[in-house]
């Protein structure tokens, strides 16, 4: 009779998801923690040997897009750092034109793949929920997801505080004399969205600034979008707009130029990212750029113990720091 889970996980000191992986022959555990689940087997009587695990040693790395250079710069750094642990790394754009992240996963998980690095996932949409990745990672798959999560995260996450970054922004515009800030943001219904949002109040609010409506502009994340955003503040006469993504600030900073104004002596502009891409805008984009080498340690550093045993949910929060370029000044005070 084959032992039951329970007895099995008693006896060796570990989770009845780690005393499946190592009878199914799934990869992510440890040799010494397989060796244990190994003797209590063969302590209960159970003479079968498990199947051993085919590890590919492959890690899929799912970004939503590449066009949008913060997801094709962590995907980079990512892959560079797991490099070092000889894993072989799968970059994998979902999105509407291709293979949906759903196949991505199920596709790593029949293949027996070392892991997944999930960055800016179908779990930044708010209410989403993470069913499918502790699914993916029941079957014995690292899973690491990569900014915009929404707490509690049931798995290892790593994020940088992006309520923070915003807060940040506006205090660096408050500190130039600004008092007119706009908020360009994406789409609400994104978690990243909604906490730069906060910040962003949470910074005005500190100020003694008025937060209406009139001083948030909701677009889509690319560039056009950043136009079109930034036009309905410039209407609204603000003298500073801090953007949820670079992005979004080029988009606003064309849009200032299409308004006859000039980046930085009628209106400034600070982005969020810090892409190498922000150094070669004219003028260069002052931004709150995100520790992305910090990060992908990290995120190699999480993946990688999945040959440890079993991970606890570790949320790795990283803040993101100011970088001054030249798309911002003192505020220029016009007698009307």
């Amino acid at each position: 009779m084959r032992p039951k889970l329970h007895e099995v996980a008693a006896i060796s000191g570990v989770s009845l998801a780690t005393v499946s992986r190592v009878i199914n022959g799934k990869p992510g555990v440890a040799d010494g923690t397989r060796r244990r689940v190994l003797d209590a087997l063969s302590d209960l009587g159970y003479k079968d040997a498990p199947p051993q695990p085919a590890r590919s040693g492959i890690v899929g790395i799912i970004t939503p897009e590449l066009e949008n250079p913060i997801f094709s710069l962590l995907a980079q750094t990512v892959e560079a750092r797991l490099a070092r642990f000889d894993y072989l790394c799968v970059v994998c754009p979902a999105t509407a034109e291709t293979i949906n992240e759903q196949d991505y996963l199920d596709h790593f998980v029949e293949s027996n793949a070392a892991g997944v690095v999930v960055i800016n996932g179908r779990y930044a949409n708010r209410g989403v929920g993470y069913d499918t990745y502790t699914s993916a990672a029941a079957e014995g798959l690292g899973m690491v997801l990569v900014n915009a999560i929404e707490m509690p995260c049931p798995l290892p996450s790593v994020s940088v505080d992006i309520a923070a970054g915003a807060e940040l922004a506006v205090r660096h515009l408050v500190d130039m004399g600004h008092e007119r800030i706009g908020c360009l943001v994406g789409p609400r219904r994104y978690v990243g969205s909604t906490e730069f949002h906060r910040g962003w109040k949470r910074g005005m609010e500190t100020a003694g600034l008025p937060v209406g409506t009139d001083r948030v502009s909701e677009t889509l994340f690319t560039l056009e979008g950043g136009q079109a955003g930034g036009a309905k503040l410039l209407e609204n006469n603000m003298t500073g707009i801090v953007a949820a993504s670079d992005f979004l600030a080029m988009g606003a900073i064309k849009a200032a130029r299409d308004w006859g104004a000039t980046v930085p002596d009628d209106v400034s502009v600070v982005g969020f990212d810090g892409t190498p891409l922000a150094s070669f805008t004219d003028p260069s984009l002052t931004t709150v750029r995100q520790p992305v080498d910090r990060m992908a340690s990290a995120v190699a550093r999480l993946l990688t113990s999945y040959g440890n045993g079993d991970p606890k949910p570790a949320a790795q929060v990283f803040t993101p720091e100011l970088v001054t370029g030249g798309s911002s000044a003192r505020v220029n005070v016009r007698v009307s």
